[in-house]
This record gives C-alpha cells, sequence and structure tokens, in this order.
C-alpha cells in the first residue's frame, strides 16, 4: 500500500514538474520575445526599440546641424543686407553731400 502511495506521489510530482517546464517555456518564448523587440533581432533583421532610437538620435542629430548651417546663412544675409544697406544710405548722403556743395 504504502508502495503504490509513493508511486502515486512521484506520478504527481512528475506531472507538476512537467507542468513546470511547460510554463517555463512559455516564459522562456515571452521573454526572447522582449528581449528581440527592445534589442532586435539580427536573423530577422528587425531591429527593434534599441536600433529605433540610435536611429532617431542620428536624425535628431542630422536635423540640428542643418539647423545651425541654416542659422549661419540667415545671419550672413541679415549681415549682407545691412552692409549692402549701409554702403546705399553712406553713398546717397556723400552724394547729396557733393551735389549741395557744388551748387
Amino acid at each position: 500500500m504504502e508502495n503504490e502511495s509513493l508511486k502515486q506521489e512521484l506520478l504527481n510530482m512528475d506531472a507538476r514538474l512537467t507542468e513546470m517546464e511547460e510554463k517555463i517555456d512559455v516564459i522562456n518564448t515571452k521573454l526572447t520575445q522582449v528581449v528581440d523587440a527592445i534589442l532586435g533581432n539580427p536573423l530577422t533583421k528587425t531591429g527593434g526599440f534599441k536600433n529605433d532610437v540610435e536611429v532617431l538620435t542620428e536624425r535628431i542629430a542630422f536635423l540640428e546641424r542643418k539647423q545651425r548651417e541654416f542659422d549661419e546663412f540667415r545671419k550672413r544675409v541679415y549681415w549682407t543686407l545691412g552692409i549692402a544697406t549701409f554702403l546705399f544710405f553712406s553713398f546717397q548722403y556723400f552724394m547729396n553731400l557733393y551735389i549741395n556743395l557744388k551748387k
């Protein structure tokens, strides 16, 4: 009787162990999916969240560089227009002065 009870207990333990192994496999599969989503998977050539962040960082750096270039260009245009305007009005002032002195 005790032998049958021991066998039954071992069978129950084996069933529980099998069930736990199946649950661990499911958890492992889900964990692998999460890691692939975050880090990417070289086999399926998916970049994952980390790759997306790196791409966004590169694009932001590119846009910042373009913005600096545009700001520098705008400064040059403003300075050029300012100097041209100054030279024009200076020339006009001296021409009017010269014309008035000739009269």
